[in-house]
């Protein structure tokens, strides 16, 4: 009995040691991270409040704020989770949420080699194109990394993803994605999401009701889809 009783506790014991190893998602994170203007080619305006002003290097770009890129232009967004966001000309994005847990160290987002804690990100590429650059991210511990487009929403857990987007005023036009590495995932709107496949580019044909806000997408050939630059 006593024999009984002491496996019994022993196993009670390292199952609870086990458990405690396990790695459990993180509480809810409420403080923002950072997203820093690194280089500019050209014009950057960032827009928030219903104000804009011309960015400059070092300025810092928060949640709810549109930066554009004018025409011939460039810029280089570096976010505090390690991710770097290059963006082409004549090219606008909104940033709807920047999330992150604090972490020790004030190192240069270039000499990451993963995000120091975990973060959520959303944005949202409303027209352009954009090479986004992602160190490995925490996603077992609930880190996430998504951007919306008209065509659906792409997530990335790691790598570098090279997206286009081209609308017309008459709500018609097209997504084009490239991930030249790593891991990601696409949801076409109304489906369920996809890993997307590294190198071929994947295109969508893009209509937008200008009365219901309705989103119709279909397969473009790829043909007609332009380079990510």
């Amino acid at each position: 009995m006593k024999t009984r009783r002491w496996l019994g506790t022993t196993l009670a014991l390292l199952l609870g040691t086990a458990a405690a190893a396990a790695e459990p998602p993180d509480a809810i994170i409420t403080r923002p991270g950072q997203i820093t203007v690194t280089e500019i080619t050209g014009q950057l305006t960032i827009r928030q409040a219903g104000q804009q002003r011309p960015a400059k290097v070092d300025d810092r770009v928060r949640v709810d704020a549109v930066v554009a890129t004018g025409r011939r232009s460039l810029a280089t967004l570096a976010f505090s989770n390690g991710a770097v966001l290059e963006l082409g000309s004549e090219t606008e994005l909104e940033v709807e949420e920047l999330l992150q847990a604090p972490f020790a160290g004030t190192g240069k987002v270039s000499a990451l080699k993963e995000e120091p804690s975990i973060s959520r990100t959303r944005l949202r590429l409303v027209r352009g194109d954009f090479r986004l650059n992602v160190k490995p991210l925490k996603v077992a511990r609930g880190s996430v990394f998504q951007l919306a487009m008209p065509a659906g929403i792409a997530r990335i857990d790691e790598g570098s993803l090279a997206v286009v987007v081209r609308m017309t005023e008459a709500g018609l036009g097209m997504c084009t994605l490239e991930l030249e590495r790593g891991s990601a995932e696409f949801e076409i709107a109304g489906a369920a999401p996809a890993r997307i496949p590294p190198g071929p580019r994947l295109g969508f044909a893009v209509e937008i009701d200008r009365y219901t806000g309705a989103v119709t997408v279909g397969e473009m050939p790829r043909a007609a889809a332009p380079p990510a630059k």
